[in-house]
């Protein structure tokens, strides 16, 4: 860390001495600083006609992001994965002659559904209020991550779910019944991957 502090103040005085970005860049890779790090370090200061430097803004971490994301997101997952088992349960009980317990996971599915399903909403709201008031909130490296996270969870099972799909397909068990269910999964997957990824690629811009 202490070399990364004496990197952006070296990069922050050779710019105020009217130094060209191409001159810091050689000099620091002659010095044996890596090409990321040089690049990372210029990229700290804005290139604009100003002196002294101007820094851009930078990723901030707080621990109400951390609670507030944490707790938003994992409503959202949590309540997915009791969604989809709630569409599972009533596709098999319209069609399966049998119960086999679906009343059951009909109601303790409900019974979460109720609790995360209000509470990712108003955490959602309550957060798009506060970024809506000050955009600058859209920088939490906390909220960045648990938005990849979330993309990369909803990729996995649509590519988990595919893979279902085809080898039931090969195997001849590709029913109505599987079929319905494997859908399930995709809409409810691809709906978050689609939303989030929308969302990721506005905070990047923001």
């Amino acid at each position: 860390m202490a070399g990364n502090r004496d990197l952006a103040q070296f990069v922050r005085d050779a710019l105020s001495a009217g130094e060209s970005r191409v001159e810091i860049a050689a000099v620091l890779g002659q010095a044996g600083w890596s090409a990321q790090e040089v690049s990372d370090a210029l990229e700290g200061w804005a290139d604009v006609p100003f002196a002294p430097p101007v820094p851009r803004p930078r990723p901030v971490v707080t621990a109400r992001d951390f609670f507030v994301y944490a707790l938003m997101f994992g409503a959202l997952l949590f309540g997915a994965g009791y969604l989809v088992g709630l569409l599972h349960a009533l596709i098999d009980q319209f069609i399966s002659s049998e119960d086999s317990g679906a009343t059951y996971r009909i109601r303790w599915a409900m019974a979460v559904l109720i609790v995360t399903l209000p509470l990712y909403l108003w955490l959602a709201t309550r957060e798009n209020r506060r970024l809506a008031a000050d955009p600058a909130l859209a920088r939490s490296a906390i909220r960045s991550w648990m938005t990849y996270v979330t993309l990369l969870f909803a990729a996995a099972v649509l590519l988990g779910d595919l893979v279902a799909v085809i080898y039931a397909f090969l195997s001849g068990d590709l029913t109505v019944q599987f079929a319905l269910k494997a859908l399930v999964v995709a809409g409810t997957a691809g709906g978050i991957f689609g939303y989030y990824r929308r969302d990721g690629r506005q905070g990047a811009t923001g």
